[in-house]
């Protein structure tokens, strides 16, 4: 089943997750790209190992190119995901600090 992903925006219409994948290398945003049309298209990439629930509504999508990379999402409808935030991974664990970015964009879309 495929589903709709949508990129969060900041309040001044920044596409933030757009942006950071634009920054990145050719071939990783390939990568990337390639991956999340994965993910949209095929509920097997939204599964364990590629995939992963790190809180309470928010989940992780693991991507390794050249270095690994985190997307937090959530879904804001049943067939619906919002990107949240994407950074570099860095060390095993999730920060606070990426946590909880994802976290209060979130509920941006919580009504």
């Amino acid at each position: 089943m495929t589903i709709n992903i949508y990129y969060h925006r900041s309040s001044t219409g920044n596409e933030i997750i757009k942006n950071y994948i634009k920054s990145l290398d050719e071939e990783t945003q390939d990568a990337v790209y390639a991956f999340l049309r994965k993910f949209r298209d095929d509920s097997r990439f939204r599964q364990i190992p590629y995939t992963k629930k790190i809180h309470k509504d928010i989940f992780e999508i693991r991507i390794k190119v050249r270095d690994h990379f985190r997307i937090l999402y959530a879904f804001i409808e049943k067939d619906s995901v919002i990107l949240l935030h994407i950074f570099k991974k860095k060390t095993n664990k999730i920060s606070r600090k990426d946590l909880k970015l994802a976290i209060n964009r979130l509920k941006l879309y919580e009504s």
